[in-house]
């Protein structure tokens, strides 16, 4: 089969050589419908690429080649085998310039173009050939669809349907372009010699007087999968780089499918996956071209259309990113690609990622990630843009910034740098408005070692880290206990809530690492509160506060972590009297529980020998009043930290955020738990409710906590039993009116237990329940 290199109007030119003479091309019945003007997002990305090309070829002195088309050649009718989208679309650029130029001869050879699929679709070709269209306001579809010979069957075919798109497209762009039809005309009229090759030119491979041309289609179109978008990507690739950089481009071609494909097929073997690694090549490709878009600071570059959501092929964004002209970093960006690849060719990532990272742990050595995986390249090929994270984004890409700058950036200071980047990182990151910012800055603090104008990281967690490198320059005896403070899963890398004295610096953060443990974290909320009032306003004007829970690490995170060292002396003062103190009971063979408990007995010891029993009191003892479930948030319309913090009346636990979701009376479930009411009342949590209190299961009688004492309260709807209630609350507590008082003394300006209200509850609740209630 011989090929013959020509034009759309060339194929019509009478043949000077072998090839045979072409009158007319009719799409076989065999081919599928005219798929290009189809209006889903992979069509509109794919149609969207190749008119750009195919009008920049026509409006400027550039060319463009098609590949090949296969036909069946019967009696000077071609029968396309291949190519009929191409042709189609060459057929209406041909159709809407020759109508602006006015070249349309209805009798030209080139307009004798019809589907034998569908008669609408031959009737529809025919009928444009013989009417030019004018131009003018009206698109080419408005004007097509208004004229008398257009008919309503063909709204119904989706040949002619997609033509219409096609045609309404290459007005766009033609339109945008301001583009001279005549002059476009002359280009396409050009044709392929032996020393140019004509605008838009293609090899036509004939298959003359074929009985057979059926049989050749079948075979053509299943000689096997689709490309895949590697492949895709692989073609036009080389093509983008050998356009910049002729020496990288051998290089890329001898690597991508050599040393490369090696690297990822060790990870693919070792996984046990698909045993195809297409896949990985393109999630690594696409960090890649989005590093490089984040690092020219044109995050937007990869949106085609965003209002309509539709991004570029990530070909474009290749092209954009390493070879534009126009953009001034194309290079560098193609050394880091190239880089980025080289790099681990010969070695084992896994191996080199274990030399700057590990997963948890503490102290010198490699940096503890909080994270799942140490070997983020690996990580990367699996999920990058799926699940990993815009961390494990910047802390990869700063990695092969290390390796790239080896000679710049010895170890030391690169892992000081890692250090740092992952402290300020370990909290939410906004990926889609401010990654830009993070790669950048990135970049200056791995390669400059600056932390001074880091925009989009939160400035007070940039500037503590300043703040570190600063003491541990002056004082590296402590850079030890600095970084396993950091390297707490509580802390995640930030410090603020902690005095970075010398002095007192290793035994602080020795002892923080033994009580911070998971099992210790109920205990180590009681004994941080014996120190003081050391809860967070959370919101509400500071109604909602937020204390340690016994569950949520993350209630943690947020106390010790959010906000400014200056603002953090509420947590970070008691934190420090509690560390001291541990660290002064420390003693050989003494579990840190049996300290920590010791703590809060001696302070509850202390504070019953006063019959001083305020709210803080009740949380150290009691553990039905501490947080066990949500972030550690509690409710108080009067907290007032000058008068004494929280008071008695509405003291709730939030399961979650607001009262939205479901919560707790500390006080009430303090004594529902220490004192076993389980079977004699419901647990004292609500969801939506105004007011309540804990309900006995027998009677319904329900029991509020106030601010003086305990209200006890009969449903209306159980007026039988206010009788009962009223002797028992006279015999047993020695009241007459549904009110039990809590004796109290005046501070300040409130009054303050001077008995254990939960015991008081628990004594009221087993009297009603042992009185049938």
């Amino acid at each position: 089969m011989r090929g013959y290199q020509t034009t759309f109007l060339g194929l019509f030119d009478t043949p000077t050589d072998s090839r045979p003479a072409i009158v007319q091309i009719e799409i076989p019945i065999i081919q599928r419908d005219f798929a290009q003007g189809r209006q889903d997002d992979e069509t509109t990305v794919i149609r969207e690429r190749f008119l750009d090309a195919i009008i920049s070829a026509v409006t400027s002195g550039r060319d463009m080649g098609l590949d090949f088309i296969y036909g069946d050649v019967r009696s000077g009718v071609l029968h396309p085998l291949d190519g009929q989208q191409r042709l189609t679309t060459l057929f209406l650029l041909h159709w809407y310039v020759a109508s602006l130029a006015g070249t349309l001869d209805p009798e030209s050879r080139w307009l004798r173009f019809s589907y034998a699929t569908r008669p609408t679709a031959r009737n529809f070709t025919s009928a444009i050939a013989r009417h030019p269209y004018p131009g003018g306001d009206q698109t080419p579809s408005a004007w097509i669809t208004d004229q008398p010979w257009y008919v309503y069957p063909w709204r119904q075919d989706p040949t002619i349907a997609s033509m219409l798109v096609i045609l309404d497209a290459i007005h766009e762009r033609f339109v945008a372009a301001e583009a001279d039809c005549e002059l476009a005309w002359q280009r396409l009229d050009e044709r392929a010699t032996d020393s140019a090759h004509g605008a838009i030119w293609f090899l036509f491979l004939p298959v003359v007087d074929m009985d057979y041309g059926e049989d050749l289609y079948i075979k053509m179109n299943s000689r096997g999968k689709p490309l895949t978008p590697f492949e895709v990507f692989k073609a036009d690739f080389e093509s983008i780089v050998k356009s910049a950089d002729a020496t990288r481009h051998r290089h890329l071609v001898n690597s991508i499918d050599g040393v490369w494909a090696d690297v990822l097929w060790e990870y693919e073997k070792r996984d046990g996956g698909d045993r195809v690694i297409d896949d990985e090549f393109m999630r690594y490709l696409t960090f890649i071209v989005e590093i490089s878009e984040w690092r020219d600071g044109a995050a937007n570059r990869k949106w085609r259309d965003k209002d309509a959501g539709r991004l570029r092929s990530l070909e474009e964004r290749a092209m954009l990113a390493f070879a534009d002209p126009a953009n001034e970093h194309a290079s560098r960006n193609r050394e880091f690609f190239f880089h980025a690849f080289d790099t681990w060719v010969g070695e084992d990532p896994a191996q080199a990622f274990d030399e700057f990272f590990s997963a948890g742990g503490s102290g010198s050595g490699p940096l503890p990630l909080f994270s799942g995986s140490t070997d983020l390249f690996g990580a990367c090929l699996v999920r990058y843009g799926v699940d990993f994270s815009a961390q494990e984004t910047l802390l990869l890409f700063a990695v092969l910034l290390a390796r790239q700058a080896e000679g710049q950036v010895d170890k030391r200071n690169a892992a000081r740098r890692l250090r740092s980047l992952r402290n300020i990182t370990a909290a939410f990151l906004d990926r889609d408005r401010s990654m830009s910012d993070y790669v950048i800055s990135t970049e200056k603090l791995m390669l400059e070692g600056s932390l001074e104008g880091l925009s989009g990281f939160r400035e007070y967690w940039v500037a503590d880290e300043a703040y570190k490198w600063e003491r541990m320059d002056a004082h590296p005896e402590i850079i030890a206990s600095i970084h396993e403070l950091e390297d707490n899963p509580l802390t995640r890398g930030r410090i603020q809530a902690f005095e970075l004295e010398p002095e007192f610096m290793i035994e602080r953060a020795r002892a923080f690492t033994e009580i911070s443990t998971g099992v210790l974290r109920d205990l180590l909320s009681a004994a941080l509160l014996t120190k003081g009032d050391y809860s967070r306003n959370v919101k509400w004007g500071g109604e909602v506060r937020q204390l340690g829970s016994s569950q949520k690490d993350d209630s943690w995170t947020d106390l010790l972590t959010t906000g400014r060292r200056a603002d953090l002396g509420f947590v970070r003062e008691p934190l420090m009297s509690l560390l001291d103190d541990y660290s002064n009971r420390r003693s050989p063979g003494v579990a840190p529980a049996e300290n920590l408990e010791a703590i809060r007995t001696d302070w509850l010891a202390q504070r019953e020998e006063r019959s001083h029993y305020d709210w803080r009191y009740y949380l150290v003892r009691y553990a039905g009043a501490r947080s066990s479930v949500g972030d550690g948030y509690f409710h108080n319309k009067n907290y007032d930290a000058q008068e004494g913090g929280f008071t008695y009346r509405h003291l709730r636990i939030l399961h979650g955020g607001s009262y939205v979701s479901w919560f707790s009376d500390a006080l009430l479930r303090a004594a529902w738990v220490e004192g076993g009411l389980k079977s004699v009342a419901a647990e004292p949590s609500w969801f939506r409710r105004d007011d309540p209190g804990m309900t006995l299961r027998e009677s319904e009688i329900e029991v509020r906590c106030v601010e003086d004492g305990f209200e006890v309260d009969v449903p209306a709807e159980r007026p039988e039993v206010v009788g009962a209630l009223a002797a028992v609350l006279r015999e047993s507590m020695g009241i007459s009116d549904g009110r039990v008082v809590v004796k109290q003394v005046a501070e300040g300006g409130r009054c303050v237990d001077s008995e254990d209200r939960v015991q008081l509850c628990i004594r009221l609740v087993k009297s009603l329940a042992a009185a049938g209630l």
